[in-house]
């Protein structure tokens, strides 16, 4: 996943882990991408349906955003989801990567991919995914057989 280093008004700046030895900063929006190198100076990589305007608002804020990214090696986000399979979810909650299988948590099973992406810790160990309404402790997430899905009734 793409940890977002900053949005501004219907951008989102982003960079990919491992992807080339070079800085650069990611930028998208409704109407376009573009790929900008931040050294030796921020100048422009890659462009796609965005407007001479566009472009200059976002070099100018590509600009003012290198003193923001984070050192190579440096985690970047507390809390996210690194990868998806067929099988269920990895999610890295600070030095800690966590499988959430979907038969133990069914509900990311038939959720789309942005709406598994978009989770958050509102307090530390407690995850939550606004677009699913799913709350998991850490407890509940290392041992799942402890928190059943159902209540059990009394009879």
């Amino acid at each position: 996943m793409s940890p977002t280093v900053l949005r501004h008004g219907p951008y989102r700046f982003f960079f990919i882990s491992r992807e080339e030895p070079r800085m650069h900063i990611h930028v998208t929006c409704n109407e376009g991408e573009a790929k900008f190198w931040l050294e030796p100076e921020v100048e422009l990589a890659y462009k796609h349906k965005l407007s001479r305007k566009q472009l200059g608002k976002v070099s100018r804020s590509s600009s003012s955003i290198v003193w923001r990214l984070p050192m190579p090696g440096a985690i970047t986000s507390d809390i996210e989801v690194t990868h998806i399979s067929k099988h269920g979810l990895w999610l890295l909650a600070g030095a800690e990567e966590l499988f959430l299988p979907f038969d133990d948590f069914p509900w990311f099973r038939d959720a789309s991919v942005k709406d598994v992406l978009n989770v958050e810790e509102p307090t530390q160990g407690h995850y939550y995914w606004p677009a699913l309404d799913v709350d998991l402790s850490l407890n509940i997430i290392r041992d799942p057989a402890r928190y059943p899905l159902k209540a059990k009734s009394k009879r």
